[in-house]
């Protein structure tokens, strides 16, 4: 009667103790989930693209709910990919330039792509209102106990604050429209560098229980009566049935 011998262990097995091969497993393993994701970043790229173009030439609207509200904004507006794949957020950013207020094109994409202090871009947050208090109303309940000096002189006929050093909003001036029952309040910073602009801010509450927050060059700052209407009227296409 013959006896078979029984395979010998393969040279690799014995040459590593068991727990270099488990080693071994994980790193293919780790390969393969490496080439999945870069195949689903692909993709992701490849739909974003779609959406900032359009199948049609017109960039396609994506569908994003924050809080109880459900908005439509065309992808070109929006800054992040992420948020281009629509569903419920927290809070949208836009990027949009200035003065046109356009959204991202290939024609226009050097300037989308300019990280320059004086770049002609204007940033816009969408989020859900977490106070009753925007910029405007918060100019006599909270910034004027913080005003310090003699008013200044600001572009636009508006009126500059600048804060106490001890206070929250210290290095800023308050921009504000005198002699008005709804002013429009920014807050700008008060020096600039070559690395950073003066760069304003300001709040609004655009309905719906959301808030507008956009930031913005101060040079600009002078055209705040048309940059104001102009978005207030830009976002209220958003909201779903509007």
């Amino acid at each position: 009667m013959s006896v078979t011998a029984a395979p010998a262990p393969s040279r690799f097995a014995t040459a590593l103790p068991p727990i270099l091969m488990s080693l071994v497993a994980l790193i293919m393993l780790a390969g393969v989930a490496a080439v999945a994701w870069a195949v689903n970043d692909a993709i992701n790229e490849y739909h974003d693209r779609i959406s900032l173009k359009g199948l049609n030439g017109k960039p396609a609207p994506v569908e994003i709910g924050i809080g109880l509200t459900d908005l439509e904004i065309p992808a070109n507006l929006i800054r992040f990919p992420t948020d281009r794949r629509g569903g419920y957020v927290t809070a949208v950013d836009l990027l949009l330039l200035w003065p046109d207020l356009d959204g991202y094109s290939d024609a226009r994409s050097k300037e989308f792509r300019d990280t320059s202090p004086k770049a002609p871009l204007v940033y816009v947050t969408i989020t859900e209102a977490d106070t009753p208090l925007d910029s405007t109303a918060r100019l006599t309940s909270i910034y004027a106990r913080d005003f310090t000096g003699p008013p200044v002189p600001g572009p636009g006929h508006l009126v500059g604050r600048r804060m106490a050093p001890d206070s929250p909003y210290r290095d800023e001036i308050i921009y504000y429209q005198p002699r008005s029952e709804r002013p429009y309040v920014a807050r700008c910073l008060a020096e600039e560098t070559e690395e950073i602009p003066a760069t304003c801010i300001r709040e609004v509450a655009i309905g719906h229980g959301l808030t507008m927050i956009y930031r913005f060059n101060r040079a600009w700052l002078g055209n705040w009566p048309d940059m104001e209407s102009r978005l207030v009227r830009l976002v209220a296409e958003f909201p779903r049935g509007s």
